[in-house]
C-alpha cells in the first residue's frame, strides 16, 4: 500500500471537518477563476456519474482534453480520477497534508481526492474538469468551485435527512452547487421542476432542458431508457455549448459502458450490476431490464447500504410475481444494512427471500440482477 493510499485508509471510516471556507483556501483566486470558468458541474440524484463520465469520453473522442472526477469508485481510489494525463499520484500526498496542519482540519476521504482532482486538472492545464457533487449542491464541497456550467440529471427522493422531504427543498439544495450559472443543462425532470427552475432561481441565466431538446429531434423522452436518457443528456450538454461539434457527430461516437451502470456482464442468461439504491433508481433499473428481457422469472440479489429507505423498494419489488428476492448475507460490504432488519419487513408482509453469498449470483443460471449498493458491486468486482 502506498503512502498516499495509507492516507486515504485512514479516512475512510472517520468524518472530515470541512469548513468550505477553508477548503476554498487550497486553491488562489487564479485557479478559482480558472476552475469556475472550466469546470462542467454535475449534480442530481440518480445518474451523475453515468453522465460525467459520459461527458468526458465524448470531449475525448473530439480531441479535447478533460479530466473527470466522480464517486464513489468501486474497486480502487482511482477510478474517481480519469483522464488521458499520467498522474504522480503520490506527488500530491505533501500538498494535502500540509494544508490539514496549516490549517488545523482533518479533510474527509472525498474532499483530499476532490482537492487533487482540481490540482491534476489545473497542472495539466486541461480543457474541461467535470465534476460530480457528492451530495446535494449548497453545501457539498465540490460547491467551492461555483461553476458556470451546470449539468442536473435528475431528481428524486436520496439523503432526504440532509436534503429535505419535498421534491422542491432536493431541487433547492441541488441548484445552489452555484449561485451564478451562466448555461444549466436538465435531464428527465417533471415539467413542474422545470417551472419552478424558469421562474424561482433568478441565479441561472440559461436553462435546456432535455424533453424540448429530444422533441425537436422526434425522440419521445417517454421511450427511452434510463441509459439512453443520461447518453442523450451528455450529447445535449456538449451539442450546445461547443459551437464546433453536432449532434450527428456526437450521437456517432461509441461510449465505453459504464462500469457497475446497467452494467450487462453475462447475456445468456441475462446478468446486470447496478448500484441502484433508492426507489426511483430501482425502479428505473428494473423497466430498463424488462426492455431487454421478458423472462417469466427475474432473480434479484439484494443489499442496501445502512441509512437507505429500503422498505419503499422492497414494497415495490414485492408487488410484481416474477421478482425472487435473495439477501446478500452480512458483512459482504461497507456499512452494510444488517440482514435481520430487513428480513422483518419481508416477514411482516409474508414475502419469501433467501440469505445467499455473491457466489450464489455468479452461479445462478437464471436472468438476474445484483443490485442495491455501488459497495456491494465494488466486492463483487473485486471477487470476479
Amino acid at each position: 500500500m502506498s503512502s498516499l493510499e495509507s492516507y486515504l485508509h485512514e479516512k475512510s471510516n472517520k468524518r472530515g471537518n470541512k469548513n468550505l471556507n477553508q477548503v476554498r483556501s487550497f486553491f488562489s483566486e487564479n485557479d478559482l477563476e480558472i476552475l469556475q470558468n472550466n469546470t462542467i458541474s454535475v449534480v442530481g440524484t440518480n445518474g451523475k456519474s453515468s453522465t460525467a463520465l459520459n461527458i468526458h469520453n465524448l470531449l475525448t473522442s473530439l480531441n479535447l482534453s478533460s479530466l473527470v472526477f466522480t464517486s464513489p469508485h468501486l474497486v480502487n481510489f482511482k477510478e474517481r480520477i480519469s483522464t488521458e494525463e499520467n498522474i504522480p499520484y503520490d506527488k500530491f500526498l505533501d500538498n494535502l497534508q500540509l494544508f490539514e496542519r496549516k490549517n488545523n482540519l482533518n479533510l474527509g476521504y472525498f474532499e483530499a481526492l476532490f482537492l487533487m482532482a482540481c490540482q491534476i486538472f489545473l497542472n495539466n492545464k486541461l480543457d474541461y474538469f467535470i465534476c460530480e457533487a457528492g451530495i446535494g449542491g449548497l453545501y457539498d464541497t465540490t460547491s467551492i468551485i461555483q461553476s458556470k456550467k451546470v449539468v442536473l440529471t435528475s431528481i428524486s427522493y436520496d439523503h432526504t435527512e440532509l436534503l429535505g422531504n419535498e421534491l422542491n427543498e432536493i431541487l433547492r439544495q441541488k441548484l445552489y452547487i452555484s449561485k451564478n450559472i451562466d448555461r444549466m443543462f436538465t435531464g428527465d425532470i417533471s415539467k413542474e421542476l422545470i417551472n419552478s427552475i424558469n421562474m424561482d432561481y433568478k441565479h441561472i441565466n440559461l436553462v435546456n432542458n432535455l424533453r424540448d431538446y429530444l422533441q425537436l429531434k422526434e425522440i419521445s423522452i417517454n421511450e427511452i431508457s434510463t441509459v439512453e436518457k443520461n447518453h442523450f443528456l451528455s450529447v445535449m450538454t456538449l451539442d450546445l455549448l461547443l459551437e464546433e461539434s453536432t449532434f450527428d457527430e456526437l450521437m456517432n461516437i461509441k461510449l465505453p459502458n459504464n462500469p457497475g451502470r446497467f452494467e450487462i456482464i453475462q447475456n445468456e442468461p441475462l446478468k446486470i450490476i447496478d448500484g441502484a439504491h433508492n426507489l426511483e433508481g430501482v425502479k428505473s433499473l428494473l423497466a430498463d431490464f424488462n426492455r431487454i428481457d421478458d423472462s417469466p422469472l427475474i432473480d434479484l440479489f439484494i443489499g442496501f447500504k445502512k441509512g437507505k429507505d429500503y422498505f419503499e423498494i422492497l414494497n415495490l419489488i414485492t408487488r410484481e410475481t416474477n421478482y425472487r428476492i435473495n439477501l446478500i448475507q452480512d458483512n459482504t460490504f461497507f456499512e452494510q444494512q444488517e440482514v435481520a432488519k430487513i428480513i422483518e419487513h419481508l416477514d411482516k408482509i409474508q414475502h419469501k427471500y433467501q440469505v445467499v453469498s455473491l457466489k450464489k449470483f455468479i452461479e445462478n443460471k437464471n436472468p438476474s440482477i445484483l443490485l442495491g449498493s455501488l459497495y456491494l458491486i465494488g466486492e463483487f468486482k473485486k471477487d470476479i
